[in-house]
């Protein structure tokens, strides 16, 4: 999703007649999207289209809008917490973009990662292979597998009470999706606590047996990605260091720029390419003529894409994010117990058992 584009969704956004036109020949393409995906969920929902059940413990975690929520940093903690539970987890994503699933292996180096756009064989080779639960990155809409819990992450920063659908506004699906969740987390990355319980609030007057929960995705620290070897440093905590260039190919790189200004970082530039951009030697060697030698800020994806065209030419410095949890602590456990505790799995048939 390009910067623009995303400008573009905002209702706060540019005015003007060629705006307007713009977001009218969007309409009926929202329309159609509407009905598009209101009929796939009727169909699922009364088992005219199938849905296979794994043979492992699953959890996805996903959302309802177009990226921006914390879904890869939540993804993560989630496959932490259960390792420590004792369990062999595997994180199963589709890997859109090349980076998400390098993101993985860097913040879980211990655990396995699997890539497949069909989730259902992503998820039982992670069985075959040893793995006993898997978390599954932004799986929230791939209905195809049915999976035993459903952790949905509703942005405070793009909260709506009517939401825009593709393509004329950022959400995948409506709001009635949340009947599918076994629970709601209202994340913040640069908006207020107060606005986030605002937000859980309004979930909770619309679902009020949803369960509940809300994080906070902040940073943490600074990292060095070696580009030459791929790998992370531990971080340290940030200090004034001015850097001349920041880069994020990210959805909404304007809550980047934020979140590095709030932790006292001092920057220069800041570039912004689209969404999962795929660098060129050319965008590198641009990158590091504003760099002047110096370390630049990137975020996790994009140091994972500009390391190997850069290598050691480049330093690549990284602000690591984090999940804290501000409320449903007991929620979450209690889920996190729910799904350990789900009995032996039936065994996959040649094309999966239906589940309705």
């Amino acid at each position: 999703m390009s910067e623009w584009y995303y400008k573009l969704w905002q209702r706060e956004g540019p005015s003007g007649f060629g705006y307007r036109a713009l977001l009218g020949l969007l309409t009926p393409a929202e329309g159609a999207y509407r009905a598009a995906v209101s009929a796939r969920s009727w169909a699922y929902d009364r088992g005219l289209l199938k849905s296979a059940s794994p043979p492992i413990p699953t959890l996805v975690v996903g959302n309802l809008t177009v990226g921006g929520s914390g879904k890869t940093p939540m993804a993560a903690w989630m496959a932490r917490r259960l390792e420590h539970l004792g369990r062999r987890p595997s994180i199963v994503m589709r890997g859109y973009g090349d980076d998400e699933s390098d993101v993985h292996r860097l913040l879980n180096p211990t655990l396995k990662i699997y890539v497949s756009p069909d989730r259902v064989a992503g998820v039982r080779r992670a069985h075959e292979e040893g793995c006993d639960v898997a978390v599954l990155d932004d799986a929230f809409q791939h209905r195809a597998l049915r999976a035993h819990a459903n952790i949905v992450l509703v942005a405070a920063e793009d909260f709506s009470d009517s939401p825009r659908l593709l393509p004329r506004g950022p959400w995948r699906e409506t709001l009635k999706a949340l009947k599918r969740a076994t629970l709601a987390v209202t994340t913040r990355k640069t908006a207020s606590r107060a606005e986030a319980e605002r937000v859980s609030d309004r979930l909770s007057r619309l679902e009020p047996a949803l369960p509940q929960a809300q994080a906070c995705i902040a940073l943490s620290g600074m990292a060095i990605y070696d580009g030459a070897g791929g790998s992370l440093s531990e971080p340290r905590a940030f200090d004034r260091t001015r850097y001349p260039l920041a880069v994020a190919g990210v959805a909404k790189p304007e809550t980047v720029w934020t979140q590095l200004g709030e932790a006292g970082l001092s920057l220069g530039r800041c570039r912004a390419y689209p969404d999962h951009h795929r660098y060129t030697r050319e965008d590198v060697q641009q990158i590091s003529h504003e760099a002047a030698g110096e370390a630049i800020v990137a975020t996790l994806k994009d140091a994972v894409k500009l390391g190997p065209l850069s290598g050691s030419d480049l330093a690549i410095h990284v602000p690591i994010q984090q999940v804290i949890w501000e409320s449903g602590d007991k929620e979450l456990e209690t889920l996190l117990a729910n799904l350990l505790d789900e009995p032996d799995c039936s065994p996959w048939g040649e094309s999966g058992e239906p589940g309705y």
